[in-house]
């Protein structure tokens, strides 16, 4: 039976090899007859046998390939939802398009990759580069997410740039304003004679003049203070002062101590020196724009210095021989010789005022005081004059005022009422201009209304 199948697959062979013989032969005459038609036609190489190969069918992608693109594919739209994001601030709307077109494609393409998985048992969808290619895509996408990031992060440096020069130009216009602010501050220090009248007003010599009074008020509470502590008999010392005071309350004696310093103090006021003993330079013999703004130069500067820093850096400068002359004047060595007991021997025997004493400082403040206000009202033009009121006179309403508030203005003198008496004129008056500053006075033999 063997023999009869080798036989027949025999003669079929032949027979087959037979058919292309005789197709060759016919192919070789064809072409032979075209050559000789056409002499000039190429030589054509005939008994060769053309073999087409046809590629092999792309084999189906492994569930591992399809979760690497599945992967990747996530990581672009990651990145191109991040290009979106970037694309809105600052508004970009051409890269903003385009990021928006490729996440829609890469969702697209997540969908096609969940369908192929789901039909991976039946026909096959992708090749098998295919997660290779979603590895470029990915790659590619985030080299675009990170030119979008450094877009962005100029951008914000660009912006920075812009606030930067924005803040030197202010910083240029506040140095502008600092500079024209400092030139009308250095020309208000010396101010013209048509601005001085608008800066010296009664107004502010009634205000310096009261900061005076409230601090010579607490240098006397402190001195009042100190000697209580040494033994003194204050009220001896203010019957010394002033003798034979009726005084409406016990404790009004304290009023003629503060009336002993404010007026050694004042003394020597209407003195354009300061000076009690009529050595200074008279009124005439300065000149009237010299004065003025020579005496409002020193009133801001003195203003904005510290007295104690004065002294001991400038001891003989005229504010500190001021000081010392009416601290030897108002303070009697034996009031030294108890306050004083660590100063030297020297400096009680001269009456100096020493910084080891517990009147220094507000001594020095008081007398700081007192020169900024005499330097004020040497400024004004006519120069303000200062007055006293005599013991014993009447009481006018015009130019006193009481120290005590609340006191009977009506005195009963046998058969008729007068007005009370001047005891001691505690605080000066002053006349600024046309205007009358009062003079603040203890009345003698009133009663106080409680």
């Amino acid at each position: 039976m063997l023999q009869k199948f080798a036989l027949a697959f025999k003669s079929k062979t032949i027979e087959f090899f037979a058919e292309d013989e005789e197709a060759e032969d016919e192919e070789e005459a064809a072409a032979a007859a075209v050559a000789a038609a056409d002499p000039e036609s190429e030589e054509i190489i005939t008994g060769q046998r053309v073999v087409v190969l046809k590629p092999d069918p792309a084999p189906r992608p492994g569930p591992q390939a399809l979760v690497a693109a599945a992967l990747a594919t996530f990581s672009s739209f990651h990145d191109a939802y991040l290009l979106l994001q970037t694309a809105q601030s600052p508004f970009l709307p051409d890269d903003l398009r385009a990021a928006d077109r490729a996440a829609v494609s890469h969702l697209r393409r997540l969908l096609e990759l969940r369908r192929t998985y789901l039909e991976l048992g039946s026909t096959p969808f992708l090749p098998l580069s295919s997660h290779l290619e979603a590895q470029v895509q990915e790659n590619q996408d985030l080299l675009r997410a990170f030119e979008a990031l450094v877009n962005r992060l100029q951008s914000d440096i660009d912006g920075k740039d812009a606030e930067t020069g924005a803040l030197e130009k202010t910083l240029a216009d506040l140095n502008a304003d600092c500079a024209r602010l400092a030139h009308r501050l250095e020309r208000a220090c010396m101010p013209a004679e048509d601005k001085v009248e608008a800066l010296l007003t009664v107004g502010v010599f009634d205000s310096v003049l009261r900061d005076t009074c409230r601090v010579t008020h607490r240098f006397a509470r402190i001195w009042v203070d100190s000697m209580k502590s040494s033994g003194w008999d204050l009220r001896a010392a203010a019957n010394c002062i002033y003798p034979d005071v009726n005084y409406a309350k016990p404790r009004h004696f304290r009023f003629a101590l503060l009336s002993y310093i404010c007026l050694g103090m004042f003394g020597g006021f209407d003195s354009y020196d300061f000076c009690e003993d009529g050595t200074g330079v008279e009124l005439r013999d300065i000149d009237v724009t010299i004065r003025r703004n020579d005496s409002l130069q020193q009133f801001i500067d003195h203003s904005a210095l510290d007295p104690m820093e004065t002294m001991r850096d400038f001891p003989g400068c005229d504010f500190a021989n001021f000081c010392q002359k009416k601290y030897a004047k108002l303070i009697h060595s034996g009031i030294d010789s108890s306050l004083l007991r660590n100063s030297t021997k020297k400096d009680l025997s001269l009456g100096l005022l020493s910084q080891s004493s517990p009147l220094y400082e507000p001594f020095a403040t008081m007398a700081s005081s007192m020169w900024t206000l005499h330097k004020l009202a040497w400024a004004y033009d006519p120069v303000v004059e200062i007055f006293q009121v005599a013991r014993g006179t009447e009481f006018s309403m015009v130019f006193m005022e009481s120290i005590i508030r609340k006191v009977n203005m009506m005195c009963v003198d046998g058969q008729r009422t007068t007005r009370p008496k001047v005891g001691f004129t505690v605080v000066p008056g002053f006349r600024v201009g046309k205007t009358v500053i009062q003079s603040r006075v203890y009345l003698d033999g009133t009663k106080h209304i409680l």
